[in-house]
């Protein structure tokens, strides 16, 4: 669906060019309107301009000169507002409803004159306000407009050519896979939700969360219940202990009603999710998501507790290290009581014992208290305006981990969902009580590099197990039938796959090959035609992405996924005539035949292209529809291979299918 939509976006804008540069002037324009770049999210919408660049919807040079337009007129009109109103800006709408925001700016532009302008197009906090700043306080018009045309050439090449890069991988990712090109935008849209969720909830919690404490505290007067549990947490001057523990208590069973009430809700969503991730599976992601998703295990969330709250109480910060050992306490005896109690069995087999139930996400809950409660500790030292910097810092990886349990099929999303509710909630308890009580300074800097390397260095060890090991617990079992020889080839050939397995209902690349047999005896037979071992990707052979007039040999020749799994064998042949370029990819079916017994291979054999994007760089795509491959592979293999044309009857596609002579008596 994600892929119909986004083919449709594109043929739109290659029908209407002089549209689609309007609507980046606009957009642009309207990201540096004054106050409007607030609600606007300019950053991702520029983003997204530069992969339709680099998908070839839109020209880079015309986009940069547009978005760079919009920038100064949506900035000038901010200007002259400022300039126009002066001081009674203070006290109109919408600007009455900002004045820390507009005191901010004031501040900022004091502090950097001219140059304020420049600084502020890269800098969220006073990005939307600042040309309205400058002139309120009478910044020249020329000055100003001499610095804006030049911020804004600046800008936009920053903020869209991010999106180009991204969008030129995504082109690699889907010579691949397609579904490697789809899960890379489906994360990358998660952890930008995560980040945007933390900045706007810290942005709305931070000015009012002493009201509404205070307000809580107040309120609790005077209930013999409900006092000491609030000034537990509340009152700088009450003990915490006893009040937390109750807290605590109360908190277990109203885990378990809510947990219950959401993983019953959410059974359809948790399958059509499961489904979804299991339909993008690729083993380019399966490895960088196992890796992933080690940052989560137990083990290694239990060293840098180790390591972090051994340093604290080295340095007399035992308060703030007993703290931090209580949340993750809290937060792993919650999980294994719900996990118990709830027993919800995991998408797939992949652990014993208590570790064969799924609700709710250790590595989730444990992830968000162990590094949710680190950004508790930094945040206190920060300055408020800088407070929300931690948090986002330990989103980018308790999301991506979280997300890893769903890609690996290891939970359902409401076992995710549950596990950070459960973590946020843990983490908010104490963070709250540890910030209200007195607690001594402590060097974060020391802290946080102390974590991150144990945090690098045990993954790196943890991970020091066999990756096919790590691998097989993630990786569903797979089943073969097995068939005669006779059977497959005469009738079973057509109920094999017709086309490649990427992405739902995208299966684009017909699979016009099938072999039965070893494959030793294939790439001997095809190696005296001229089939040889392409190039691999390398450091040395991407460079040849970038060359003006690449050689189709040098250029390194991808890897592509069918149902899952790249190719087990990958050969490429010149044609006769020097000018293109053959390669054939073979993957093991799950057939086997046993009479004799021999494996059964199914592949493509296509043409390769080059493709050039921007005029800066060249990679080769395999064409859909390529004839002279298949008659060139059937001539050379049919010297020495039992080889016969086949032809499938409901799409009159045509293909080959081999076995070894020896085998066709």
């Amino acid at each position: 669906m994600f892929a119909d939509l986004f083919q449709t976006l594109l043929d739109w804008i290659q029908q209407h060019p002089h549209w689609s540069y309007l609507g980046v002037f606009l957009i642009s324009a309207g990201e540096s309107l004054a106050l409007v770049g607030l609600v606007l999210p300019g950053v991702a919408i520029m983003f997204g301009i530069g992969t339709l660049v680099a998908a070839g919807a839109l020209e880079l040079g015309p986009t940069l000169l547009w978005a760079a337009g919009g920038a100064v007129l949506g900035d000038g009109a901010s200007f002259w507002i400022g300039r126009h109103f002066h001081q009674h800006l203070r006290v109109m709408w919408p600007f009455s409803r900002y004045p820390a925001l507009l005191n901010r700016g004031v501040d900022f532009f004091y502090k950097h004159g001219g140059k304020s302008v420049v600084l502020a197009r890269f800098l969220g906090p006073v990005r939307p306000i600042l040309p309205t700043v400058a002139g309120m306080l009478d910044m020249p018009p020329r000055r100003f407009f001499v610095v804006n045309v030049i911020s804004a050439l600046l800008w936009a090449p920053a903020y869209i050519l991010p999106g180009v890069v991204f969008g030129a991988s995504l082109g690699l990712a889907a010579e691949v896979a397609g579904r490697l090109a789809v899960l890379a935008l489906v994360l990358l849209v998660v952890v930008w939700f995560g980040i945007w969720l933390v900045q706007h909830s810290a942005r709305f919690l931070q000015p009012r969360a002493g009201f509404f404490l205070a307000r809580i505290l107040d309120g609790s007067r005077g209930h013999p219940l409900l006092q000491p549990l609030a000034a537990a947490v509340l009152d700088p001057t009450h003990p915490e202990a006893r009040g937390l523990a109750i807290i605590v208590a109360v908190l277990a069973p109203l885990s378990l009603l809510s947990s219950w009430l959401l993983s019953s809700w959410m059974s359809g969503l948790d399958l059509f999710v499961y489904e979804a991730m299991q339909n993008l599976r690729s083993p380019v992601a399966d490895m960088a998501l196992v890796y992933v998703t080690g940052f989560g295990d137990s083990l290694i969330l239990l060293a840098v507790l180790g390591a972090g709250s051994a340093w604290l109480i080295l340095r007399g910060r035992g308060g703030a290290a007993l703290h931090w050992l209580a949340v993750c306490a809290v937060t792993a005896a919650l999980s294994r009581l719900l996990k118990l109690v709830i027993a919800v069995p995991r998408p797939s087999p992949m652990y014993e014992g208590i570790g064969a139930f799924a609700f709710p996400s250790s590595h989730t809950s444990l992830s968000v208290a162990m590094f949710g409660f680190l950004a508790v500790l930094i945040a206190r030292e920060l300055t408020p305006a800088r407070r929300w910097l931690p948090y986002v810092g330990v989103t980018l990886l308790i999301v991506p981990i979280g997300f890893s349990r769903l890609y690996l099929g290891a939970h359902w999303l409401s076992d995710v969902l549950g596990g950070l509710a459960l973590g946020i909630v843990s983490v908010a308890l104490f963070g709250i009580a540890y910030r209200r009580h007195p607690a001594k300074p402590l060097g974060w800097p020391s802290l946080l590099l102390l974590s991150a390397g144990t945090l690098v260095f045990m993954n790196g060890w943890h991970n020091g197990t066999p990756l096919e090991q790590q691998l097989a617990r993630y990786t569903a079992p797979r089943e073969f039938r097995t068939v005669l020889a006779a059977q497959w080839w005469e009738q079973d050939w057509s109920a094999l796959p017709a086309q490649r397995r990427d992405l739902k209902d995208r299966d684009r690349q017909s699979l016009n090959v099938q072999y039965a047999g070893d494959l030793a005896t294939l790439i001997s037979t095809l190696d005296r035609q001229s089939w040889r071992i392409p190039t691999a990707l390398s450091a040395t052979s991407a460079l040849q992405w970038l060359a003006p007039q690449p050689d189709l040999a040098a250029l390194p020749v991808l890897p592509q996924v069918h149902d899952g799994q790249h190719e087990t064998v990958r050969l490429i042949r010149r044609s006769a005539d020097g000018q293109r370029l053959y390669v054939l990819r073979l993957w093991r079916t799950r057939w086997m035949l046993w009479d004799p017994l021999a494996p059964l291979w199914i592949g493509s054999v296509t043409e390769l292209q080059v493709h050039r994007r921007l005029r800066l760089f060249s990679y080769l795509v395999s064409r859909s529809d390529t004839p002279a491959a298949l008659d060139t592979l059937y001539q050379d293999s049919g010297k020495v291979l039992w080889v016969e044309r086949r032809v499938r009857l409901e799409s009159g596609q045509m293909l080959i299918a081999m076995r070894p002579r020896e085998t066709s008596e």
